[in-house]
């Protein structure tokens, strides 16, 4: 069940693997972005069946796939703006 707090934020999810050193580096400027923007960041972990194992990092925004590989912040920062704006327009209590 999500908080109250969490209800507010934009769910970001990172597909990663274990040992990948760029899902690391993705980790931290998504945090970072968490820093500006009110983010929820659930990591997912891909195993070697996996559809996105190759392609990690990737990062989903509303179901949408934003970026894979090297993550392109400003990509993920503009959706992260637009959903925010969206849920407003949904909710005007955000």
């Amino acid at each position: 069940m999500k908080n109250k707090i969490d209800s507010y934020k934009t769910e970001v999810f990172l597909h990663t693997k274990i040992g990948c050193h760029i899902c690391g580096v993705a980790e931290q400027m998504l945090k970072a972005l968490g820093r500006t923007l009110p983010i929820k960041i659930t990591k997912v972990l891909a195993t070697e069946g996996d559809e996105l194992f190759q392609r990690v990092p990737v990062v989903y925004v509303s179901g949408e796939l934003l970026t894979e590989g090297k993550i392109d912040l400003e990509i993920v920062r503009a959706a992260v703006v637009r959903d925010r704006i969206e849920s407003a327009s949904i909710n005007p209590n955000l």
